[in-house]
């Protein structure tokens, strides 16, 4: 073989070989820039379960405890929305925690949608039903807790935390509007309304927000039914087909 045929046959075998170096960290390179990362675009959803600790809430004829319920469904409702969304949950175990540090989780964790459960409670068994409620400011002047954890934590507008959730009471309505369908579409209850309420856990919310009480825990079967995992786990599943369609449409 001649001296150039040498030099040639190199030639080609380191371009060959650089070929080989490259190709696949500009495929890497071409993956990335096709796939952004999802998690940084994630929606973020707070699930509130309502009592906790010492604050038992509503108690039902068995002896069912709301807290337990609440945080139950909590647990569930997380597991169903974690493959699409970012969720976190006000507590994590059975403590207290007051109304404004709940608010406060979804401000500071810049949540999307904030979701406040519990049961309702009578002395009457018979009151049953589904009851969800967005924010709506009182007629006359209502008593407040004032806190900082509140307060809006971006320096733009400054706008009183008790004020906050006006801006999204159009989407908080149709966001409740959308759970209570949904959820009737896996579980009916005979009752279901939506309405507004001047409840502080919604207060100072700076995202669409509601209280959902999935049923009377003092109604005997409605209690019976907040037991029942596979009752659960529906209502998990109708939140989240309503949080789905809420992003689609509303947002």
């Amino acid at each position: 073989m001649s001296r150039y045929c040498k030099q040639y046959a190199t030639a080609l075998r380191l371009i060959a070989l650089c070929c080989a170096i490259l190709l696949p960290v500009i495929l890497v390179a071409e993956g990335n820039a096709q796939k952004p990362n999802f998690v940084n675009y994630q929606k973020v959803i707070v699930i509130d379960p309502g009592h906790g600790g010492h604050e038992k809430g509503a108690k039902g004829p068995e002896r069912t405890l709301e807290k337990t319920v609440t945080f139950n469904l909590a647990r569930i409702i997380a597991v169903e929305l974690s493959n699409t969304y970012k969720v976190i949950l006000t507590r994590t175990d059975d403590y207290w925690l007051d109304l404004p540090n709940r608010t406060a989780t979804a401000n500071h964790e810049s949540a999307d949608l904030f979701i406040s459960i519990h049961t309702g409670g009578s002395f009457h068994h018979q009151a049953r039903g589904m009851t969800l409620y967005y924010f709506k400011e009182p007629l006359g002047p209502a008593l407040t807790q004032t806190t900082e954890l509140l307060k809006p934590l971006n320096s733009g507008t400054q706008i009183p935390w008790e004020k906050i959730q006006n801006r999204h009471k159009t989407t908080s309505s149709a966001l409740a509007k959308l759970i209570r369908k949904r959820i009737n579409e896996q579980v009916i209850f005979v009752r279901s309304k939506v309405q507004g309420a001047p409840l502080m856990v919604l207060e100072g919310a700076d995202m669409p927000a509601v209280v959902l009480e999935i049923g009377y825990i003092s109604n005997p079967a409605e209690e019976k039914s907040l037991r029942d995992i596979n009752v659960l786990s529906k209502i998990a599943k109708g939140i989240h087909n309503a949080v789905d369609e809420f992003f689609q449409k509303v947002r």
